[in-house]
């Protein structure tokens, strides 16, 4: 069964069965609890909290059943849950929300208005839905404010990140239609503020020891995969809700990113030391190859004009198609595995001026493949390996657009290419998609589709024949 994608952040749905390589169990447990211990008068050796508190133990502990979301567990924080009288830090929140955090969610105007005003207004109807607005509302402000004030705001997100992933915990067994559009809205935000909060985490390294960035990645990749599964059967109820605009085209040529093109032009030499490796086992070798298959297809969705937010959609796609023995291949650190995830991992180098809640995701995660990646693989990684020295990358950043326009590399997109490291909001770039109907002479994303491998339960990008380029073929699946 096929369907069109069609979220304007870059994360699909798909049928509901969940991943058979999710992990089991809950990990909250080896959380320390001192990580939400903040705010006023808590004699902890970590972080404070409120004095009002009273801590009220979830209806369905982990301990009583066994727990059939673990890629929600993973970003849990602590193991029960919390109330405390901090309703007046919740207004400033919900006021900070509608004034900025609010903002950076889409460079589209209706969707803007969407998260702004239309959100708020549901979220009243649904705590979880709230919770997760104040959660990336306090996210984005500890991001913003500096020392003591950063990790209070922190700690508040932290809270209410909790309480939403409890909301939505309970509920993924049977979504109805009157929640339905409140679990993606709260799905989408939640799979941003996870990395947010896993990132101030690491940042934190001194206080509390931050898990490895490539596992750090995993349970992300392992959340999107969750989190598409079980939110299909919501899809239609959705399409007519206040997420609407979601499933719409943007009316206006949304900025380029022309890294998405420099990924492209270095693919192919990805592939062909993948496939002249010698001491590389066959079936290791065939599935790096279907792997790094995947990238052109998902390229091809982020690329047209008229595409909102193109570098999450290739971010949060492209773990769609991860194999479990691919991913386990990289819970493992084989060399193979962590090459392709750096070619991943420029993408989230280039998205980091533009979202917030990436910062420091893809230097980490650069250094911690490259620290494990055997030297026989050097030659192979020279091109994502130049993103770890600094000032080389900012040059990279800053020339890319002309380069690419020497190379030709623009007329093959089919518009113009601008900085990556500026990406202005509502910026037409200029050149000759101007016109809804130029727009659509090169790209139709609405082609693309995803549909489900009966055999191995996998989603699969496919595309009809006015789309660019083509999927991988079923014996590359």
């Amino acid at each position: 069964m096929a369907f069109h994608v069609a979220w304007s952040l870059g994360i699909p749905t798909y049928p509901n069965r969940l991943p058979r390589h999710l992990p089991r169990g809950s990990s909250s447990s080896s959380t320390p609890p001192s990580r939400l211990d903040y705010t006023t008068g808590q004699p902890a050796a970590g972080p404070r909290v409120p004095r009002a508190v009273s801590s009220v133990s979830e209806g369905s502990s982990s301990d009583s059943q066994p727990d059939l979301y673990p890629f929600l567990s993973k970003f849990i924080h602590r193991a029960e849950v919390t109330q405390a009288d901090i309703w007046l830090r919740d207004l400033e929140l919900l006021h900070y929300w509608t004034t900025e955090a609010y903002d950076e969610l889409s460079q589209r105007d209706d969707m803007r208005h969407t998260w702004r005003v239309d959100a708020p207004k549901h979220a009243v109807r649904h705590a979880f839905f709230m919770h997760e607005i104040l959660a990336f509302a306090a996210f984005h402000r500890a991001h913003k404010e500096q020392n003591e004030q950063r990790r209070e705001y922190y700690t508040f997100g932290v809270h209410h990140q909790d309480l939403a992933i409890r909301g939505v915990r309970q509920r993924l067994h049977n979504v109805t239609p009157q929640e339905a559009a409140a679990i993606v809205a709260t799905s989408t935000l939640l799979t941003l503020s996870v990395f947010a909060s896993s990132g101030f985490e690491a940042e934190c390294a001194a206080t509390n020891s931050p898990q490895d960035a490539v596992d750090g990645i995993l349970n992300c990749f392992y959340l999107m995969q969750g989190m598409g599964n079980v939110l299909a059967m919501a899809q239609a109820t959705v399409r007519d809700s206040f997420l609407a605009p979601m499933f719409k085209d943007p009316v206006d040529v949304i900025p380029s990113q022309p890294m998405l093109g420099e990924l492209m032009l270095h693919i192919p030499t990805l592939e062909d030391f993948i496939r002249g490796k010698r001491d590389l086992p066959e079936d290791e070798r065939k599935l790096y190859l279907k792997t790094v298959a995947f990238f052109q297809p998902v390229l091809g969705m982020s690329v047209p004009p008229k595409v909102d937010n193109r570098e999450l959609r290739f971010l949060f796609f492209w773990p769609l198609h991860l194999d479990a023995e691919y991913m386990s291949l990289v819970r493992l650190r084989h060399s193979g595995a962590l090459v392709i995830l750096m070619y991943y991992t420029t993408i989230l180098l280039a998205s980091e001026p533009r979202y917030w809640f990436l910062d420091g995701w893809g230097r980490r995660l650069m250094q911690s493949c490259y620290d494990a990646v055997d030297q026989s693989w050097m030659s192979a990684i020279q091109w994502p390996l130049s993103f770890l020295n600094q000032n080389a990358t900012w040059d990279l950043f800053a020339n890319l657009s002309q380069r690419q326009q020497s190379s030709g590399l623009s007329g093959a997109i089919g518009y113009p290419q601008q900085r990556t490291v500026v990406i202005p909001h509502r910026q037409t770039p200029p050149g000759p998609f101007t016109s809804a109907e130029q727009s659509a002479s090169s790209y139709n994303h609405r082609g693309f589709t995803l549909q489900l491998e009966e055999e191995d339960q996998k989603p699969v990008l496919r595309m009809d024949s006015s789309s660019v380029g083509q999927a991988p073929s079923p014996d590359t699946n």
